[in-house]
């Protein structure tokens, strides 16, 4: 068994019998479909791990990991580190959980976490973790090697992450993106038109008229508001499939109107704090991200309106835009960070009402969601 703290980590597990895993830790065949999840968000580096759980009701127990990594920069496109299958214990209902950035149990594989038994389902020398030794964000699609889920509902598989940072011990987590269908493989992971068959809106798709958020903002003097940008690749870019998203990329800005005419936001005091771009199709303030990234609200705002709202912040729409390179996409996942964690160790000192202040560890993350996709609201 295997715990979070590698100093409890018991033997290795020798032998695995007739139940045991065909093909560990190599690259799995692709099937025709699977009922496939997206993990839109991943960060590795000494001092932030990324802990994956994942659940399967297939019968067949298989679990397939396909990374996308890269540099923490906003251009470079990903690594497409192959399809790799991990579990295949031809039992229903395990639970598995492991550290996509190879932080803990680094030696190990990077899991399974938390004295997982491996018993009736063992796992054997599989490698759960990212094979980049760098600091990287990513994106990771989990899949369980079939369409047999419910009449390809997706019903098979279900997933959570949470994102440590280990220093200061601030986390956030969010839900798997499963699309409630099985998906090709390859193919595009989220089918034609993601916002559409992402029920929850957890998919800004502006080429079906979703493809913005409205969101709050805290005053960037004392907050740090980031946005963790994944495109999608939805069936009607240039991409075939979020497989091959290496390069699909998407344009991110802030507008205090829901069509986004305007680059900007309202402040608390209903002042709209924007500068129009017209004719340009995008604003100077707006950024193009590649494969994943991570931008914060003061990169893609204009910096007047940045020194207008700083001591009280605003709100306003997020706007996802085509990309201008690679695979361009008009479909994000973003999810909203806000923190006053300072050098991943230090914190700074927030006063929301100017007499009582406090220093601790900010660290609220919240999945956004579009405007319009039926039974959201269309704020």
């Amino acid at each position: 068994m295997r715990t979070l703290d590698r100093s409890l980590r018991s033997t290795m597990i020798g032998s695995l019998g007739a139940t045991g895993l065909a093909v560990m830790g190599g690259l799995a065949c692709q099937t025709a479909s699977a009922d496939a999840m997206l993990f839109p968000v991943m960060t590795r580096s000494p001092s932030v791990a990324t802990i994956v759980s994942v659940v399967n009701k297939d019968p067949q127990g298989i679990v397939n990991l396909n990374y996308f990594t890269k540099s923490p920069d906003l251009t470079s496109p990903c690594i497409d580190e192959g399809v790799r299958q991990v579990a295949a214990s031809g039992r229903a209902n395990d639970m598995l959980t492991f550290d996509a950035s190879g932080v803990f149990l680094a030696s190990e594989g990077a899991g399974p976490l938390f004295n997982d038994p491996e018993t009736l389902a063992p796992y054997g020398a599989a490698q759960f973790g990212t094979t980049n030794s760098g600091v990287a964000r990513g994106f990771l699609i989990v899949d369980d090697g079939d369409n047999t889920s419910e009449g390809g509902t997706g019903a098979d598989l279900y997933g959570e992450a949470i994102m440590l940072e280990i220093a200061g011990g601030a986390a956030f987590g969010y839900r798997a993106l499963n699309p409630a269908q099985d998906s090709a493989t390859p193919g595009a992971l989220l089918g034609n038109q993601g916002g559409l068959t992402a029920f929850l809106g957890e998919v800004l798709d502006n080429g079906i008229g979703m493809g913005n958020a409205g969101v709050t903002l805290m005053p960037p003097s004392e907050w740090t508001t980031r946005f963790f940008v994944t495109p999608v690749a939805d069936g009607t870019g240039t991409a075939t499939s979020q497989r091959d998203c290496e390069t699909c990329s998407v344009s991110i800005y802030l507008s205090p109107d829901k069509p986004g005419t305007m680059a900007g936001l309202f402040d608390r005091d209903t002042l709209m704090r924007a500068e129009p771009f017209a004719p340009a199709p995008l604003p100077t303030s707006a950024r193009n991200i590649v494969c994943t990234g991570a931008v914060d609200m003061t990169e893609i705002l204009p910096q007047s309106v940045v020194n207008q709202i700083s001591t009280q912040g605003g709100w306003g729409y997020v706007q996802i835009r085509s990309g201008t390179s690679g695979h361009s996409e008009d479909s994000a996942v973003v999810l909203k960070l806000e923190f006053n964690l300072v050098d991943g160790f230090a914190t700074s000192t927030i006063s929301p009402d100017n007499s009582r202040s406090f220093t601790g560890t900010v660290n609220n993350g919240v999945w956004l969601r579009n405007n319009g996709t039926p039974g959201t609201s269309s704020f």
